[in-house]
């Protein structure tokens, strides 16, 4: 007796079970391809190396210039849009959309800050043949200092924006045990889903300014959009999510030879600018630039003043 009711309560449980799998299988399958319907059709160059490519633009004439952006969950080379607009104008200007992000490639697998440094040399060596000014923000100044302690000749000048690894490091064990519940595939998929949406990116986007009335107009639909879209979309938040990608770089930045701008917002949240100070400690060389009133995007926040800023130290 105890048995078939067991049995009998067992049966409908698994069924109701498998049915709320199945939905939310459904649902997710769903979402992702709504999301890759909603590719952004920017024009662009693709560089192909190794079975992976990487979307840029080029414009203008002159003196190289790379511009790299921000490692954040969405980012894209849409970033340099203000600032793209005054350099063609006496520069070659290179935007860069970094693997896992925007047009680029998207692998199934996080990539690390020595990868990024790698291909950022086949691209110089490929494509623009001769060292350049390169300007990186947080995260990917980082993977330019790695480029630079690695490939010194690809770098005539550097300006960095508030580079993670000087006072973050590596990512820790902590930092990476979220890895093994983002990979799997319904649990995983779902936690990629619920933090990626429209509010979440909101939220995250808010953080990276001080004055948020500053942020642009399309700011938060381009991270939206760009967050979701792509097979390898959950492989980058989960980049993002665990800092996969970052790189000790106090090494990197006290042995810089080459001239260099070291930038940082005074209200920046995620990166306090007591790491710039600390920066200040470990080099004699270069210059270093407080920005009053901007968080993690001075570029962004003000636009204007960093263009004066950075033309200044170009010429």
């Amino acid at each position: 007796m105890l048995k078939k009711a067991i049995k009998k309560t067992a049966l409908p449980l698994f069924a109701s079970c498998g049915i709320t799998a199945l939905a939310l299988l459904l649902r997710q399958k769903i979402c992702l391809t709504v999301a890759n319907k909603h590719a952004d059709i920017t024009p662009h160059t693709i560089y192909e190396t190794d079975r992976v490519s990487m979307a840029y633009e080029v414009t203008g004439y002159g003196t190289p210039v790379v511009l790299l952006h921000s490692m954040h969950l969405g980012a894209s080379r849409r970033e340099w849009r203000p600032q793209v607009e005054r350099l063609e104008k006496e520069y070659r200007v290179y935007q860069i959309d970094m693997v896992g992000y925007g047009q680029s490639h998207k692998p199934t697998k996080p990539w690390t800050a020595y990868q990024y440094a790698t291909i950022l040399h086949k691209f110089i060596t490929d494509v623009i043949k001769e060292p350049a000014v390169w300007v990186a923000a947080n995260g990917s100044a980082d993977i330019a200092l790695v480029l630079a302690m690695l490939y010194p000749k690809d770098i005539k000048k550097l300006v960095l924006i508030s580079p993670e690894g000087i006072g973050q490091g590596f990512a820790t064990s902590e930092d990476v045990q979220p890895l093994q519940k983002l990979w799997l595939p319904v649990v995983g998929t779902q936690f990629f889903l619920d933090n990626t949406t429209k509010k979440s990116i909101q939220r995250m986007a808010e953080t990276l300014f001080w004055q948020t009335e500053r942020m642009p107009v399309d700011f938060v639909e381009n991270l939206y959009q760009n967050a979701r879209y792509g097979k390898g979309a959950k492989a980058s938040f989960a980049a993002y999510r665990t800092r996969f990608f970052a790189a000790d770089t106090k090494r990197a930045f006290s042995e810089l030879q080459i001239p260099f701008l070291l930038i940082w917002g005074e209200k920046n949240q995620t990166n306090p600018v007591k790491y710039l100070e600390e920066a200040e400690q470990m080099q004699d060389k270069g210059a270093f630039l407080l920005f009053e009133d901007t968080a993690s995007l001075p570029h962004l926040e003000n636009p204007k003043a960093f263009y004066r800023i950075l033309i200044e130290f170009l010429k």
